[in-house]
């Protein structure tokens, strides 16, 4: 019994110290979902983890709550893997899988611009009536780490 304790509070601390050692940061985006059509903003919040000062993870999700995704990041690149609920008049959501791929810059400490080519595959013609974002389109966003 001592031991099952003692055990437990070493990997407690073993991934405490682990992510202490990491930073984790709310952010908060300004997007332009299809800027090469629309220049209408959209906001985002989430949160980001450094791993290594090159590479990052973390998650975001849109205002709506319409598009959630996980991001991975190294350097200047970002790949986004996620879902888009789309729903249809008169039908229930659907959830469909939504990606996302492209560059990031940092301009100053914690402001980041990204210009990203995001896709939902299966969208029908009436989801993207629907919801304009389930059609592939170039997203442009302004993000600010606290």
């Amino acid at each position: 019994m001592k031991k099952n304790i003692i055990v437990c509070l070493a990997l407690i601390l073993c991934v405490s110290s682990y992510l202490h050692a990491r930073t984790l940061s709310p952010t908060f985006s300004i997007r332009y979902e299809d800027f090469v059509n629309s220049t209408a903003p959209s906001a985002a919040i989430g949160l980001k983890l450094d791993i290594d000062g090159d590479r990052y993870t973390g998650f975001q999700v849109n205002s709506d709550g319409t598009d959630t995704r996980l991001l991975m990041g190294w350097n200047w690149g970002v790949i986004g893997v996620g879902t888009m609920n789309i729903p249809v008049d008169g039908e229930d959501p659907t959830i469909l899988p939504h990606y996302t791929f492209g560059v990031g810059y940092e301009i100053l400490d914690g402001l980041t611009t990204t210009f990203e080519y995001c896709m939902t595959p299966d969208a029908t013609d009436a989801q993207i009536v629907a919801n304009p974002n389930a059609d592939t389109r170039l997203r442009l966003a302004l993000s600010v780490s606290f």
